[in-house]
């Protein structure tokens, strides 16, 4: 689960930037537990000086977690730090906190007939980000008419309804880099490792360019992107990689490896044979229509196929395809 506290304030007289994650400091004991921090940044709606901070952290619950009250305690004495300011220059608007669970199984199907999770209850939002909302507004044409087909053909037995949340292996792969951002006293692995996996991670796809940065940062993992990234990981990173080993475990990077498998194959799926039966789907009785549809659908968005830049993402690309004359740069994670 994520455990998330924050505020946001008024008086920032430096408000034009954001972190979408961001780590200083290397990972410390809370109560009995070992917790690596993270921050997130932004502007905020309600004024031009008004600024919204977070720090969070991902642990596996269990006797001796750390608290909310821990975590907002820690939270008072490094934000100030962290953004350069002084909490005696600002005035609090509102305090904020939360705990985000996540599951190994998401989405989670539908258990009853006639009742159907949706957004944040399906568990269709990254174990990573906990990006509800843009998750929800990804998902929203493909549930739309899923649903409203599903009334229209009375398929509201649980077998139908869990077609619209369907196992999605993009999904459950993102699940293990939570994993690999829990820190574990009894992993065995240097404090700074996540920060250094973080790195490694960032900067590979920061070399690898939009097409692989831009999904990953908007919660689309896709099978392409994914291999290029580990691969430039272990090329340039090879010592990197017992540590994760001890990070996250043989069981749970073997059943990784299965979603991975399962991602390729969704890749494969969406990308050749959803053109050849799509066009004929009309032509099946209503039940199997539907089905056919929503097959299709889990093929597409679990392999992150939805997920397509924009125009102008692509020119800007090319204008900076050549490597001799790009820079890269990235937020110290160390």
């Amino acid at each position: 689960m994520c455990l998330v506290v924050g505020t946001c304030c008024r008086g920032f007289k430096e408000n034009s930037t954001s972190d979408v994650i961001f780590s200083s400091a290397t990972a410390k004991e809370v109560g009995q537990s070992l917790v690596q921090y993270f921050w997130e940044a932004f502007p905020a709606g309600s004024g031009p000086i008004d600024r919204t901070t977070y720090m969070f952290t991902y642990v596996d619950p269990q006797p001796g977690s750390p608290q909310l009250e821990e975590l907002l305690e820690d939270y008072w004495d490094l934000m100030p730090k962290y953004q350069g300011v002084s909490f005696d220059d600002l005035e609090i608007l509102r305090i904020i906190f939360g705990i985000f669970p996540t599951y190994r199984d998401s989405p989670l199907p539908a258990a009853f007939d006639r009742i159907l999770q949706f957004g944040d209850a399906s568990g269709i939002q990254s174990p990573v980000s906990f990006g509800g909302f843009g998750s929800l507004t990804r998902h929203l044409g493909r549930l739309t008419t899923g649903i409203y087909e599903a009334l229209e053909g009375n398929f509201l037995d649980s077998k139908s309804l869990s077609m619209l949340n369907p196992y999605m292996p993009n999904l459950s792969s993102s699940w293990l880099f939570q994993r690999a951002m829990s820190a574990k006293k009894q992993s065995n692995v240097p404090p700074d490792f996540i920060n250094e996996l973080l790195f490694a991670n960032f900067i590979s796809m920061q070399k690898l360019g939009d097409p692989v940065l831009r999904p990953f940062l908007q919660d689309v993992i896709q099978f392409g992107p994914l291999v290029k990234t580990l691969g430039l990981i272990t090329l340039t990173r090879p010592q990197i990689i017992p540590s994760i080993f001890k990070q996250v475990g043989i069981p749970v990077l073997l059943e990784w490896f299965g979603h991975f498998i399962m991602l390729g194959y969704y890749t494969f799926l969406s990308t050749f044979l959803d053109p050849t039966i799509r066009p004929l789907i009309e032509s099946f009785p209503a039940k199997m229509r539907y089905e056919w549809k929503r097959g299709l659908e889990a093929w597409q968005y679990g392999a992150g196929l939805d997920y397509k830049l924009s125009p102008s993402e692509v020119h800007e690309t090319a204008k900076r395809s050549d490597p001799s004359k790009e820079t890269f740069s990235t937020n110290s994670l160390k």
